[in-house]
């Protein structure tokens, strides 16, 4: 007998799709959620460089297999698919920027931020902020100069510069002290006007008492207010 609050997977399978059926765009699409999320489960279980076309080894489900019963304590979709054993004959995408549709996924489930690499959750937190009116530049990859991103934003009567670091840790991984007198140092050398650390997960008691200690030039944004940004710039609440 079925569980009471089981899911019927059955209109899934007949979602439309522009990938081919052994690839990873057309599972995400089978899945009905933004393909970043997918490949970042991917990526936690070990398997990069995974693409919208791209097609999965036996080895890859394996591997996804044996990690996703120990990712959340509420899996996603994904994991509730996977265990439904419909899955063999499916096939994985990827997207290189992010889209208004992530956003609407995330501002629904925000716990698949921990599902995001970390190059990717920089990537949504540039678009968040470019919603904010900002002029935005990610730094690269393989740098590692105290930010992760620099914004612009201008107003009638001056232009602010804003460095943003970002922190896509896990929920249980809250972010320290250092970090925040990391930006502040990184703030103050680059005379920007403010310093933004931005993460999935929280802050340490200590590293709040440093930012109330600093001031205004340093902001924390934590997972529940990323929940809420995410939410004001969904489809639908964009502008509210």
């Amino acid at each position: 007998m079925p569980k009471p609050d089981a899911l019927d997977f059955s209109s899934l399978w007949t979602r439309p799709s522009e990938f081919p059926k052994n690839c990873v765009g057309y599972m995400a699409d089978q899945l009905a959620m933004p393909v970043e999320i997918l490949i970042g489960q991917f990526e936690a279980a070990g398997i990069r460089g995974l693409a919208p076309y791209h097609k999965l080894r036996d080895r890859d489900r394996t591997a996804l297999l044996e990690y996703l019963p120990n990712t959340h304590r509420h899996p996603p979709l994904t994991v509730l698919l996977y265990e439904h054993g419909s899955f063999s004959h499916l096939d994985i995408q990827t997207v290189s920027e992010i889209s208004t549709r992530l956003v609407e996924y995330l501002a629904s489930h925000p716990e698949a931020m921990y599902s995001l690499a970390p190059r990717k959750f920089e990537e949504l937190v540039a678009f968040l902020l470019e919603k904010e009116g900002c002029e935005v530049t990610l730094t690269k990859a393989t740098r590692d100069g105290g930010y992760d991103i620099w914004a612009k934003m201008s107003t009638p009567i001056s232009k602010l510069l804003i460095l943003a670091e970002c922190k896509r840790y896990d929920r249980q991984n809250k972010v320290g002290v250092e970090v925040v007198r990391g930006l502040y140092g990184v703030t103050e050398a680059h005379r920007a006007n403010q310093g933004i650390i931005v993460t999935s997960s929280f802050f340490t008691k200590d590293a709040r008492e440093e930012q109330m200690r600093i001031g205004n030039r340093i902001s924390l944004s934590d997972f529940d207010h990323l929940s809420k940004w995410l939410s004001r710039h969904a489809v639908g609440n964009d502008g509210g």
